[in-house]
């Protein structure tokens, strides 16, 4: 079978985007052909051979006007031989492929995880054949043609050795030694309680909830023995106002020996940053399941968040991992309860959060359901 797959950009070192690459990979095991589209290419290096790349132009400056008619292009030419078309989480694009894809009778279906809902989605959605979505909170259109499978995290990339039911043809991993977290053995008296977040520098991230309740803790409760890095690079050039906020609000804290910025991180690496950290505090007010606490969860990292859709599942693991939206109070008693947890109790709820990826939000499962469902015409 042979499948186009539309995107925004494949770089396999971006921070934001590299994850596609996994998920262009894993899509081409299980295809004769996989067609990719992209507004913008990057790094595309070590694809599989049964991969081609094509791109509507934003690296060549195309404005959107051109950018749009080449991806109709595109998409009229490449429904010719593809069986079906995947369109990741840009609604437009599904718009301009739908009709290349109806003339050639092919399969078309919309990946989206996000609570905005705006025209564009609205119409995607009648255009599409099927809507695919992470979790319930994550598409908020009520249409038949939804469903809900899971996200994709890959274990290959993300995974702990001594994790039940790893993959028999994945090789171990070298791992820095602070990340042997399954080691029920204390932690040295000179070892920080170190606190991650990662995600583009943007108000609807609210990393000042993080900064405030790093600042009780510090400040107001006494605990010296903790560190902050946040990594990402601003959303939009509007955003750069909001980190320079940011960066001044921790100045003004005098936390600036405690949280770091730490900028743009290399997707190659990100793995190896979740499992440097004790904790991941995600503070996305996305409404969706956010692929950063999946993938910090499979590293073998505790996780804490307020976003709405890891709610009802958290609730089943453990109260610890949710605290509230904008309650610095809150994420800053729920860090101290969890930093005091003994070593035991960190391991099980680690376990417990890798099980949980691994049963619901498996790139290798989601993909299977990706290709039979394309299968299925």
């Amino acid at each position: 079978m042979k499948l186009v797959f539309i995107t925004r950009k494949v770089d396999r070192n971006d921070s934001l985007t590299g994850f596609v690459f996994s998920w262009i990979e894993k899509l081409a095991q299980n295809l004769e052909k996989l067609y990719v589209i992209c507004q913008e290419k990057g790094d595309v290096s070590g694809l599989p051979k049964n991969v081609e790349v094509f791109s509507f132009g934003k690296e060549k400056g195309y404005g959107k006007l051109r950018q749009g008619y080449q991806l109709f292009v595109i998409s009229f030419k490449l429904a010719r031989s593809a069986n079906g078309f995947f369109v990741h989480m840009h609604p437009i694009y599904a718009v301009i492929a739908w009709l290349p894809a109806k003339l050639l009778g092919r399969k078309l279906i919309l990946w989206y995880t996000h609570k905005a809902v705006d025209w564009k989605l609205r119409l995607a959605t009648m255009l599409v054949d099927e809507v695919f979505t992470a979790s319930p909170e994550s598409f908020r259109i009520k249409s038949g043609k939804v469903k809900v499978v899971g996200h994709g995290t890959d274990l290959t990339k993300f995974q702990i050795p001594c994790l039940a039911g790893r993959q028999a043809n994945s090789p171990p991993k070298a791992y820095p030694p602070l990340a042997d977290k399954f080691q029920t053995n204390p932690k040295s008296q000179n070892h920080k309680f170190k606190i991650l977040s990662i995600g583009r520098i943007s108000p609807v991230k609210d990393y000042e909830t993080l900064i405030k309740a790093v600042e009780i803790l510090y400040h107001h409760k006494n605990v010296k023995d903790i560190e902050v890095e946040i990594y990402g690079k601003i959303g939009l050039p509007e955003h750069q106002s909001y980190l320079d906020s940011l960066v001044e609000f921790v100045r003004n804290a005098n936390l600036e020996e405690v949280i770091k910025f730490q900028g743009e991180l290399n997707y190659e690496y990100v793995d190896e940053v979740y499992q440097e950290a004790d904790l991941f505090v995600n503070l996305s007010q996305t409404g969706s399941i956010d692929k950063a606490v999946l993938e910090a969860a499979a590293s073998g990292t505790l996780v804490l968040t307020s976003n709405e859709a890891f709610g009802p599942p958290f609730s089943k693991i453990s109260p610890l991992l949710f605290f509230s939206r904008n309650d610095p109070e809150d994420l800053a008693g729920k860090i101290l309860e969890i930093s005091s947890l003994s070593e035991m109790e960190k391991k099980s709820l680690r376990l417990k959060l890798c099980q949980w990826v691994k049963e619901n939000h498996n790139l290798d499962d989601l993909v299977k359901i990706i290709v039979n469902e394309f299968l299925k015409q």
